[in-house]
């Protein structure tokens, strides 16, 4: 419930930021729009000037107008009363075009002659479209019957040229706060998972410590009633569960203790010439006489000695012969061979079990792997909380070297330990 809050507020915020800066964007397009449209429609009246002293000159024949008569509205007004002669769209263009250039902004220009309803009496061009971009209407009449307005065609790449920072600067930000919202909710899905994972793992640890505790409080009463004191021989029986159990139990705390030492890289490997065929003739007699399963050892040493910690590698090899047992069929067939490569020993440990799933091959190394499927392990499956291949893992790091896994689902699983050669 608290993750998914979290991930509500961080979902709110981004949808909150990519409002507010789309809204800044939008304010910020409409204001370069207003800032073109105005730098545009101010030349339009010294166009208009321009124009209608041109053709002053032109039309009055020798006739003098005053300063006041030619400027603005008056001038067109006075020399369409005066002498029929309408605005020349064509030449006041000539003049909007040189005007437009010195401030630097696209003359792709249609000049339109409107009413005073804004209905378009004459244009320039036919270059006009919907998306121009139009100014203010500049009256060319005392009564405002008519006016002239001009419509930029194509602002677009001035616009372009003005915003694109912005909008760089924009999507950077969306895509920088993008990933930061993704890297978030992907922590936020880890520590859940994390959590889940530590809260099997504890529930597994401490039921699989409960049964070794369980055996010897429940032989240790049973020793202290004193009802097998003149039964020697079950009461050495009892004896000896009790220091199994215990055994079990100090390895246990052990193989956790000597798990956060490698991952503290505070252990201390004693490396040494280690003989292969003397541990792993060890192990397998310990294995055979443990189980209560008929096993088919096939040795093959191709490489009899390595580079270890003879201690950690024992240690290593019995968990990967452990498991081979546990999650073994009725009739258990276990190979380990070795052999050599150019920077490595490669010591195999293959068996004919129920093998491991595709999915469970990325995590069985972690240290809570066991416990991310911990409820098939309940459910009539093997005890354990998962340290055994992660031991292995840290082991095999510790010594410069790793360990793979290849599998097929109910048929095998293969273990390989990379042994490094160099000392």
């Amino acid at each position: 419930m608290q993750k998914n809050k979290y991930k509500y507020v961080s979902v709110g915020a981004m949808v909150a930021v990519m409002l507010l800066l789309g809204l800044y964007m939008w304010m910020t397009y409409r204001s370069e729009v207003r800032d073109i449209s105005e730098k545009a429609g101010n030349q339009l009246p010294w166009a208009m000037f321009y124009e209608s002293y041109h053709r002053a000159d032109i039309v009055s024949k020798g006739d003098t107008l005053s300063l006041p008569e030619l400027r603005g509205d008056l001038s067109n007004d006075v020399l369409s009363r005066r002498y029929h002669s309408e605005v020349s769209l064509d030449t006041l263009a000539l003049f909007v075009d040189s005007l437009l250039s010195v401030v630097n902004l696209d003359r792709n220009f249609t000049i339109l002659e409107v009413d005073h309803q804004g209905k378009t009496l004459r244009q320039s061009n036919n270059q006009l479209t919907t998306t121009s971009l139009k100014t203010r209407v500049f009256s060319i009449r005392r009564d405002k019957s008519k006016g002239l307005q001009l419509a930029l065609n194509n602002p677009y790449p001035t616009l372009a040229r003005r915003l694109s920072p912005l909008f760089l600067a924009s999507a950077i930000i969306l895509i920088l706060f993008g990933a930061i919202l993704l890297r978030l909710l992907r922590y936020l899905d880890e520590q859940k998972l994390m959590a889940d994972l530590r809260n099997d793992f504890s529930y597994a640890m401490v039921h699989d410590m409960k049964s070794p505790l369980s055996s010897i409080i429940m032989g240790s009463r049973f020793l202290h009633s004193g009802k097998v004191d003149d039964k020697p021989e079950i009461k050495e029986k009892y004896f000896s569960i009790i220091e199994s159990e215990a055994e079990h139990l100090l390895a246990l705390v052990n193989k956790l203790l000597t798990i956060s030492k490698l991952e503290n890289k505070k252990l201390i490997l004693n490396k040494q010439t280690v003989n292969l065929e003397i541990v792993v003739d060890d192990i397998v007699e310990k294995a055979k006489a443990k189980s209560e399963k008929n096993i088919d050892f096939i040795v093959d040493l191709l490489e009899k000695h390595v580079v270890a910690d003879e201690q950690y590698l024992t240690e290593a090899i019995s968990n990967l012969i452990d498991n081979a047992i546990k999650y073994s069929k009725d009739q258990i067939e276990i190979s380990i061979t070795s052999q050599n490569s150019d920077k490595y020993v490669l010591l195999k440990v293959r068996d004919n079990g129920i093998g491991i799933s595709k999915e469970d091959q990325l995590i069985i190394f972690d240290k809570f792997g066991r416990a991310a499927v911990h409820e098939h392990n309940r459910k009539g499956g093997v005890s354990g909380f998962g340290l055994g291949l992660n031991y292995v893992d840290q082991v095999m790091q510790a010594h410069g070297g790793k360990v793979t896994v290849s599998s097929e689902k109910d048929k095998y699983s293969e273990f390989t330990l990379f042994i490094p050669k160099n000392v």
